[in-house]
């Protein structure tokens, strides 16, 4: 069985346009592991962010009927990044950066792929 490290640097050279890739604990918003191609982008703040990000979602999908743990995908777009939040099991959420140049399609499909092998790894 592979490491987290080995399967997150495997994500990392499959996705075009990759910025930063990181396993965010939900509750705690601990990132677990991930990978940058940028030293500047600061994952373990990122992370932290994230995961409020998930538990708000939450609490908005519960108050609104859509059931708390609907959430496939989360998308935050900016002028430089476009950022993909997905959840992974009912703890982690997986948290893909790329470059507006890069393909949403086809990153959202790469972290599809990637669901169950990281899911394996973290024993979830």
């Amino acid at each position: 069985m592979n490491s987290l490290q080995q399967e997150m640097d495997r994500f990392r050279d499959e996705v075009p346009e990759f910025v930063s890739t990181d396993l965010v604990n939900v509750e705690s918003g601990l990132s677990i592991g991930g990978a940058t191609v940028d030293l500047d982008f600061d994952a373990s703040v990122a992370s932290a962010c994230y995961a409020e990000v998930v538990k708000l979602n939450k609490r908005a999908l519960d108050l609104l009927g859509l059931g708390a743990n609907s959430t496939e995908d989360i998308l935050i777009t900016t002028s430089t990044l476009n950022i993909l939040i997905r959840m992974l099991g009912a703890q982690y959420c997986h948290v893909l950066a790329i470059t507006r140049k890069g393909n949403l399609g086809l990153a959202r499909a790469i972290m599809k792929k990637y669901e169950s092998v990281l899911l394996n790894v973290v024993g979830d």
